[in-house]
């Protein structure tokens, strides 16, 4: 599951919104799943993944994956599989994972 990019209503981090959008698997927890989101808008954060092979990845915009937006949700919630990483893409998404975000 890790790398695949689907379409899901992603909360706002308010919690009073969400948006229908792109997001990324991250983990897979059985009925449940961790994805962050998907965005066509440029910000400079160590957290930010920008995704070089957007295209193959059935994404419509060039792309940043934001590690640093993480939600987890029920896998029925994952409406249309889009695609998957290329395994430039994903080498990347891991690299910044294990560089920022460790315990």
């Amino acid at each position: 599951m890790f790398g695949e990019i689907y379409i899901c209503r992603f909360p706002f981090t308010d919690g009073t919104t969400s948006k229908v959008r792109p997001v990324l698997a991250l983990f897979d927890l059985g009925e449940d799943v961790v994805i962050c989101r998907i965005t066509s808008m440029t910000r400079s954060s160590p957290c930010d993944v920008t995704l070089m092979d957007w295209q193959a990845a059935g994404l419509l915009k060039p792309s940043i994956a934001r590690l640093n937006r993480l939600v987890t949700v029920e896998r029925s919630l994952l409406k249309h599989r889009l695609g998957s990483l290329s395994v430039g893409d994903a080498t990347a998404v891991r690299t910044a994972w294990n560089r920022h975000l460790k315990l």
